[in-house]
């Protein structure tokens, strides 16, 4: 399949969008329905692209920690195998991707101390 029918069909027969209207072929899907493309005519480095499933550049939704860490190697010239053609080797640390949750207040990380601190409060009429 080709990227540009792609983009095509989702930003209307315009082809604009974030990728100014790359073509390419479709070398494989992640878990979250992101689509990498390539097409070596382009420039190293430029040839290589993902058509996130849910795109939203408006508010900024879809960001790089959506890319899984296979695909990432990709992506970055670590390796010419995509995962479809040479899947990882399962190890029992690996775990199953998530996205940054910074962006969202209720599901960020919230560092806590365990430290006492160095200066209590202290309540007016209460014994100390």
């Amino acid at each position: 399949r080709s990227g540009m029918s792609s983009v095509s069909a989702e930003y209307g027969s315009s082809g604009i969008n974030a990728e100014y209207g790359r073509y390419g072929d479709l070398v494989g899907t992640d878990g979250q329905g992101n689509e990498y493309y390539q097409n070596n005519d382009y420039f190293l480095g430029r040839n290589r692209w993902v058509q996130y499933k849910e795109p939203n550049w408006l508010i900024l939704k879809s960001d790089a920690s959506d890319i899984p860490a296979e695909w990432h190697a990709w992506m970055h010239y670590m390796s010419d195998d995509t995962p479809v053609t040479k899947p990882p080797a399962e190890r029992k640390f690996h775990m199953e991707h998530r996205p940054n949750m910074s962006p969202i207040f209720n599901e960020r990380y919230t560092p806590s101390t365990t430290t006492k601190p160095k200066v209590e409060s202290w309540t007016p009429g209460q014994p100390q």
